[in-house]
């Protein structure tokens, strides 16, 4: 086998060997992306869950707020009505001083209300970061593994395409310089 025959079979092999290793890394490469966008994720979850225990903590602040103010707002109409000589315990100024006190109650719960459904989108929207940060970890992985495989199978043509050159090129009748295909 001559030298060409040689230098061509070393760039078979050589070439399918830099291709299947250029298919491993590009599957190491994917799994590391899909690991940090996982990670990215789980951070991002994180900065979801403060806030879901932000706004609840804002909600309950602020409903202790309004329940202060509410207090200090039956206070002032009890005074008024004590200063204009009326008995705040029957009539209507009993039932003005319940609704009044329903009303500010309604709306504390409201607040409340809406400081847990704050927390719970936000947990929610955790909840779905996690996720995205599952399935690319997953997909990752999943093109590592196809990159093995691939990488195998260029490995495997390497050594049949080698194998079929070699044989081509040692062949008594074949000479590397003659031409491969013939004109009518």
């Amino acid at each position: 086998m001559g030298i060409w025959a040689l230098l061509a079979l070393s760039s078979i092999v050589v070439g399918g060997g830099l291709q299947a290793y250029g298919q491993y890394q590009q599957g190491k490469a994917a799994e590391a992306q899909g690991k940090a966008e996982q990670q990215i994720a789980e951070y991002n979850a994180k900065l979801k869950e403060k806030q879901a225990a932000a706004e609840l903590e804002r909600a309950r602040a602020q409903a202790t707020q309004f329940e202060k103010e509410g207090e200090a707002l039956k206070g002032e109409q009890i005074v008024s009505f004590a200063k204009g000589g009326v008995l705040t315990t029957t009539g209507t100024p009993a039932l003005l001083l319940e609704e009044t006190a329903a009303e500010l109650e309604a709306d504390r719960m409201a607040i409340l209300r809406e400081g847990f459904l704050g927390r719970s989108f936000r947990e929610g929207e955790a909840e779905g970061l996690r996720f995205e940060g599952r399935a690319a970890k997953a997909r990752g992985k999943n093109i590592k593994t196809a990159s093995m495989y691939q990488a195998g199978g260029t490995l495997l043509t390497t050594v049949g395409s080698a194998a079929v050159a070699g044989k081509y090129l040692s062949s008594p009748k074949s000479s590397y310089t003659q031409p491969i295909y013939r004109s009518a």
